[in-house]
């Protein structure tokens, strides 16, 4: 399946809640740090991916974790 990207953000708290979200949901969420750990983090942006399949109910998911 495909991947599809649903989520950025420099912020990796909040990152991980939304993976946490998307887990108590029964989606399977990847995390990839892009990041330049060189430059204190000041560069990149931390990404969230969810299979094509899923993403319509990870988008509300994170809709509502944001209300």
């Amino acid at each position: 399946m495909d991947k599809i990207r649903v989520y950025s953000s420099k912020n990796e708290i909040e990152a991980n809640c939304i993976v946490l979200a998307l887990e108590e949901q029964g989606i399977v969420p990847h995390m990839i740090n892009k990041t330049d750990s060189a430059h204190a983090k000041l560069f990149g942006y931390i990404e969230v991916y969810v299979d094509n399949n899923h993403q319509a109910k990870a988008e509300q998911v994170i809709k509502d974790y944001f209300k």
